[in-house]
């Protein structure tokens, strides 16, 4: 976060045209380092609770309640005058600064969460609250800089959950919060996560390389250095140097660079994601799995592919024991080559696998090395 006389590059996305139906452009894959949001926080008062706040066994919201009162030299004089009080709730209060910064002000969203006692915040009101840089740094003093005022009526969008309100537009800056997006004369594309590797990288800085390398406009001299203005750093980060003649008027350049299309997209890597609360399995890139059976309690075997006899010839299953339940249909075909990932899932639904024993079936593959995937969680 920046004070006022940082570069500031705003709107660019919204000089952009509109790209062609399954066309992916550079800013669908990266962002421009700089582009985040940031977080104000503070602490104040809700007021004007139907006897749902703290009340006068929190003592925090009781001296909080008594030096408002001495501040502004209301009749109160000790914490006996406030006994039985529970119409006041202590909260922290949060709010979002957007990816492109804000104006002095402009009004933005605020969260209010109870801190104390408090049952509810139904029908409260948040007094006035200064809102400062959540990462607070007494060594810095651009993090204690009172950045915003919030303060108006709560509204609590979940019943469940009363503790919890926002205020639309509840906040005001005090303060321009500006981001910088160039420095050195350049700006720095990051992959998103899912998109960050090597391939990716140096797919991008082609793209970006063969977009710019068009002739120069009318009156415009080309850029003096030979070098190729896109390099990809790492496999996160490609680094575009802005031509010296577009320096005082970036947000153009930056926009064509965002809007670039990419071409002849690198395969997705194989992975397999797990998520962890709902037991939901998807993956991404060409997943296969080695020849394998799998034991299934209660459910019997499930072949996975065909391993190659001796004699070449693809081998039978092994028959099921005497008693139990028959096997499943085996997944794949061949003389002992790897089947493809959905395969295996289709027969683990067919013999009605649970979704943690599916699971329990992916991880075991991926241990003993049959699952040829990189596996996550989520």
């Amino acid at each position: 976060m920046k004070r006022k006389g940082s570069l500031v590059l705003t709107g660019l996305l919204g000089l952009a045209v509109a790209a062609p139906a399954g066309e992916v452009r550079v800013q669908d894959v990266a962002r421009l380092q700089g582009q985040r949001t940031n977080k104000l926080m503070g602490y104040g008062l809700v007021v004007g609770l139907a006897g749902t706040g703290d009340g006068e066994k929190y003592a925090a919201t009781m001296r909080a309640l008594m030096r408002l009162h001495q501040r502004f030299h209301a009749p109160a004089v000790s914490d006996a005058d406030l006994k039985g009080n529970r119409s006041v709730a202590l909260v922290v209060v949060e709010a979002t600064i957007p990816e492109y910064g804000a104006r002095s002000g402009q009004s933005v969203d605020v969260v209010v969460s109870v801190l104390g006692a408090a049952k509810g915040l139904k029908g409260g009101q948040l007094l006035s609250t200064p809102l400062q840089y959540a990462l607070f740094d007494e060594n810095d003093p651009a993090t204690q800089v009172i950045y915003a005022i919030a303060q108006g009526p709560l509204e609590v969008p979940d019943e469940k959950n009363p503790t919890r309100a926002i205020i639309r537009g509840g906040a005001t800056l005090e303060e321009d919060c500006i981001y910088s997006f160039i420095a050195d004369g350049a700006i720095t594309l990051v992959l998103d996560d899912s998109h960050a590797g090597w391939a990716w990288a140096h797919l991008l800085a082609r793209a970006v390389n063969h977009e710019l390398a068009a002739p120069a406009g009318a009156g415009r001299a080309a850029d003096a250095s030979a070098e190729e203005p896109a390099v990809a750093l790492g496999p996160k980060e490609v680094r575009v140097r802005i031509p010296t003649y577009e320096r005082d008027q970036p947000a153009g350049f930056v926009s064509r660079v965002l809007q670039t299309p990419l071409f002849m997209l690198p395969p997705q890597p194989a992975r397999v994601i797990i998520n962890r609360t709902t037991r939901n399995i998807s993956f991404t890139g060409a997943v296969t799995v080695s020849p394998t059976v799998l034991q299934l309690p209660g459910l019997g075997s499930i072949v996975v592919g065909r391993p190659a006899a001796p004699d070449g010839v693809p081998g039978d299953r092994t028959p099921p024991a005497a008693g139990s339940p028959p096997a499943a249909p085996a997944a794949g075909s061949g003389r002992g080559e790897v089947v493809g990932f959905a395969e295996l899932l289709e027969a683990l639904a067919a013999i009605k696998a649970s979704p943690a024993q599916m699971v329990d079936a992916v991880e075991h593959l991926h241990k003993t090395g049959s699952l040829h995937a990189q596996l996550q969680y989520e």
